[in-house]
């Protein structure tokens, strides 16, 4: 595997459900929305190098917006969960531990999703409402919307802070025992993590992260929130356009479609002929500096292998050879045994616009396994290609190397009927109008 591509090795084989067909996103009810809720497309943010951009990735769900200070949020009619998020916030304000713990479960006890949650040193109900009050004014608190995943709710609020008004969310979920309880928006709720990211970066750049109302990407994978297959009763959509392929790397005789796999391709052959400044250079700045020291590191690694084998070596040669084992194995003298080596594959090229997933494995067709799959970000800036977040991870990553969240079967070609034509598409996303949030 080259540097720069991202695995799945943070997380356990898991056995997933097969995918769900695009097209059966239509027979999904959009009469399951609450009262006034709309369904709409949060873009993701996406941090390359510790920053967020904006790409052409987006999660559809259900929302609504409210925008009310706490108390005129509170003195409304409210649901069950409503009143436990309201019970909640009304327990830190007079500091009540014994309202507090009547709703509250820590972000560790809640049920996950496959991410890595720390567990504070004092879990106490008393030191979460300290902790909370110390981050958050919840005395001056901004109600900015609901939103439905799944079978939770979502609070998305405003804060007064020193360093300026702070985003945050609290959510109404299921903990391990599958009773209803509220929580903390945390790194074992990746996807809630994602749309949390999403409303802060509409806050503080609100021109470039719109909610769209309607939007047309190819690809509408439905997230199984509530287990195998299920959705739950909120259903949330990841949405993206991109092209299922099958390029080899490093076969040359292969014209590349893109410039892009073009790029790729140079990147990936200036690797395998040891030209590493050539190959360092492909990558973003930040990037291209841990891809040198990796370099330099893995050079050094080397050298130290090539001085031990040199020294045993000169130790074989001092000591007789055993009669019934030579010191080296025939077959290690043997000319043209290798098998042909396996070639790197380009299964996927998911187009973000200006960022790019590529998705890759070794040996040619579709019949790859998606615990193999492995992926690289690449960057386009203007008509150049760069390689990025080498050494770098963000929260998409938590969500696109889970496999109870992300099942990467998507990624394959559709099915061809016997006789039928192979297709191209060229997904072109459209611009829809947005609203505000």
């Amino acid at each position: 595997m080259l540097p720069g591509i991202k695995s799945r090795a943070r997380f356990k084989t898991a056995a997933i459900a097969p995918v769900v067909v695009v097209c059966l996103v239509l027979l999904i009810s959009t009469s399951v929305f609450g009262q006034g809720f709309t369904r709409v497309s949060v873009p993701i943010p996406v941090e390359i190098e510790g920053q967020p951009i904006h790409c052409q990735l987006y999660l559809k769900l259900e929302m609504k917006s409210y925008n009310l200070p706490f108390d005129a949020f509170a003195a409304q009619s409210l649901d069950k969960a409503q009143t436990m998020f309201v019970t909640g916030v009304e327990a830190i304000r007079k500091q009540d531990t014994a309202k507090f713990a009547s709703v509250w479960t820590s972000p560790d006890d809640m049920k996950s999703r496959g991410g890595v949650t720390v567990k504070m040193a004092d879990e106490s109900i008393a030191n979460w409402i300290k902790l909370a009050r110390s981050n958050f004014d919840f005395d001056h608190l901004t109600v900015v919307a609901e939103v439905l995943l799944g079978s939770e709710s979502m609070f998305i609020f405003d804060s007064p802070a020193r360093a300026g008004v702070q985003r945050y969310a609290l959510y109404v979920g299921l903990d391990q025992k599958d009773q209803t309880r509220l929580s903390a928006v945390s790194s074992g709720t990746p996807l809630e993590l994602m749309v949390l990211n999403s409303f802060i970066a509409a806050r503080t750049a609100p021109d470039q992260f719109k909610l769209l109302t309607t939007l047309n990407l190819r690809y509408q994978y439905p997230i199984p929130l509530a287990g195998k297959s299920d959705t739950g009763a909120h259903p949330v959509f990841f949405e993206f356009d991109g092209t299922p392929i099958d390029f080899p790397l490093t076969n040359e005789k292969v014209k590349p479609s893109s410039p892009l796999l073009e790029f790729l391709r140079t990147a990936t052959l200036a690797y395998v002929a040891g030209k590493y400044d050539v190959y360092a250079s492909s990558f973003t700045p930040k990037s291209q500096e841990k891809v040198r020291q990796w370099l330099a590191a893995e050079k050094f690694r080397q050298e130290q292998l090539e001085q031990q084998q040199k020294l045993e070596q000169e130790k074989q040669k001092q000591q007789k050879p055993s009669v019934s084992a030579p010191a080296v194995p025939p077959a290690a003298n043997a000319k043209g045994i290798e098998g042909p080596s396996v070639q790197t594959y380009v299964k996927f090229v998911l187009n973000a616009d200006p960022l790019f997933i590529v998705f890759q494995t070794l040996g040619q067709g579709s019949g790859w396994i998606p615990a193999n799959l492995s992926y690289s970000y690449i960057l386009r800036q203007g008509s150049d290609y760069k390689i990025t977040n080498f050494a770098f991870s963000n929260t998409l990553d938590d969500f696109l190397q889970n496999p109870t969240l992300f099942d990467k079967k998507i990624l394959k070609p559709a099915p061809q009927k016997p006789g039928s034509p192979k297709t191209n598409v060229t997904p072109v996303a459209t611009k829809p109008p947005a609203v505000k949030h």
